[in-house]
């Protein structure tokens, strides 16, 4: 992770962790959007959609990456989590994050 971010995000400051890897929330993106992007950015966009909403991960992994987000707040559990709170943007691209996440 560290090596994507640094060298093909060209990220190398900390505060890359303050803010979510791509605006799934705000823009249309398209599968070549993510043709450079190692299957863990994929999955990572994946559970940004989520992770803005507050989800608190069950998966150990995810959930301790998403801690360590500044911007990060877990509020619902996975069983309350209702998926009506997605706009319209994050629905296209939570589709489109889901089919390209061969994880």
């Amino acid at each position: 992770m560290k090596t994507y971010m640094e060298q093909v995000r060209e990220c190398t400051d900390i505060a890359v962790y303050c803010y979510p890897i791509y605006d799934t929330d705000k823009r249309y993106y398209e599968a070549s959007d993510f043709s450079d992007d190692p299957w863990i950015i994929i999955n990572i966009a994946k559970n940004e959609i989520y992770a803005r909403h507050g989800y608190i991960f069950t998966d150990p992994d995810l959930y301790d990456f998403f801690m360590g987000q500044l911007w990060y707040v877990p509020t619902v559990e996975a069983e309350d989590f209702d998926d009506s709170v997605f706009n319209e943007y994050e629905r296209a691209n939570l589709q489109l994050v889901s089919q390209l996440d061969k994880h």
